[in-house]
């Protein structure tokens, strides 16, 4: 009977100890996936920060380059009106050395 109680002692450590170390392999699985899903989580938003800046960037580049179209459009029409105005300014002093003249 003692041997009998021994041996049932015996049988229920090495169960215990089964048990226990199949919960330290379910806990190493559990850790390890929850790793793996948090580096996945933060790829995506590292990926998605990527995307949204390049998104970004591409945006200030577009607006950037209709500014300056916008910019040299307005000087262009400047230089003509200066044009227009020297055209006048000219014919006026031509027409003054020539009166001087005669």
């Amino acid at each position: 009977m003692v041997q009998e109680t021994v041996q049932a002692v015996k049988d229920a450590e090495a169960r215990a100890g089964e048990k226990i170390r199949e919960a330290q392999e379910q806990s190493e699985k559990i850790v390890n996936e929850a790793k793996e899903a948090a580096k996945a989580q933060k790829e995506k938003a590292v990926a998605e920060a990527r995307e949204k800046a390049e998104a970004k960037m591409q945006e200030t580049k577009a607006a950037g380059s209709r500014i300056l179209e916008e910019a040299a459009q307005e000087a262009e029409k400047e230089v003509e009106v200066l044009k227009a105005l020297a055209g006048k300014k000219e014919a006026k002093a031509i027409e003054a050395v020539t009166s001087g003249l005669v």
